[in-house]
């Protein structure tokens, strides 16, 4: 089975864990070793076997802890050339590392994952999310987007699991206290999806294969939990009868790791037969 735990999200810092079969990875290293070593410990997973560092794209919540990650366990770091071009300058140029370019379109294989990068809308060089296979599970991955365009739609739909962005609340954040240029790259199309983007979004892709979304990276200062969990049940309950028996959904956290967690939960619960 695929398991995963979303260690960390939020403009403090991202990183999510994937294991399937022996394969263990990271997706960003947006947090400092101390969290990384404290997740790592409350999964019960080693870090000296970890196998690689995805990243999504250059964003310092996204990347800040990960020239430490590479030179302590000496992993390899899968991205776009355009994200590469960026990050790269975190190393030492005398530093050896394994830089793997990939890119929008072309699957590849990391172990035992198969691993499908799609182009999303943000304001970085070449930003990817993920969608991810093993036997028969899917889980996808697509934060830090503006919008959601058909090739977002297509390469996420029906992904037994889902970690989707639900950045702001609209009202909140248009009626807070960012400065004006801030809330602009918020609500444009290289920014942030909202609580009501992030429903519409999920009511497009979800199917009766979906089990579990999960709510990303939300906002602290222009969003509540609460209020992200709200809307999007309230709107897909909308587009999906009896879609609370079907689909669980979860909030992250900054700080604290969601459970080490099946992609297909319901595949390994017990009857009570």
């Amino acid at each position: 089975m695929m398991k995963f735990s979303v260690l960390a999200s939020g403009s403090t810092g991202n990183a999510v864990y994937i294991e399937a079969g022996s394969t263990r990875i990271l997706v960003d290293a947006g947090i400092g070793i101390r969290q990384l070593q404290a997740a790592f410990k409350e999964m019960a997973v080693s870090l000296e076997e970890l196998q690689a560092i995805l990243v999504t794209h250059e964003h310092s919540d996204h990347i800040k802890g990960l020239a430490s990650a590479v030179r302590k366990w000496n992993v390899p770091v899968y991205t776009s050339a355009g994200t590469w071009s960026k990050v790269q300058s975190l190393f030492r140029e005398d530093e050896i590392i394994q830089a793997r370019s990939i890119r929008s379109g072309s699957v590849f294989s990391l172990g035992e994952l198969v691993i499908e990068p799609f182009a999303i809308s943000h304001d970085a060089e070449e930003p990817l999310g993920f969608c991810f296979y093993y036997q028969e599970d899917k889980l996808a991955l697509a934060t830090d987007l503006g919008y959601v365009n058909d090739r977002v739609r297509e390469a996420t739909r029906g992904a037994h699991t889902m970690i989707v962005e639900s950045n702001h609340d609209l009202d909140m954040l248009r009626t807070g206290p960012y400065p004006w240029y801030l809330k602009r790259r918020i609500l444009g199309d290289k920014g942030h999806l909202s609580n009501d983007s992030a429903s519409e979004f999920l009511g497009d892709v979800i199917t009766e294969e979906t089990e579990s979304i999960y709510l990303a990276h939300l906002s602290q200062e222009n969003n509540k939990p609460e209020l992200a969990a709200q809307t999007v049940s309230a709107r897909l309950r909308d587009r999906w009868n009896g879609v609370e028996e079907q689909v669980a959904i979860h909030l992250t956290s900054p700080r604290q790791p969601t459970g080490l967690t099946a992609v297909r939960p319901s595949r390994f619960q017990v009857s009570s037969r």
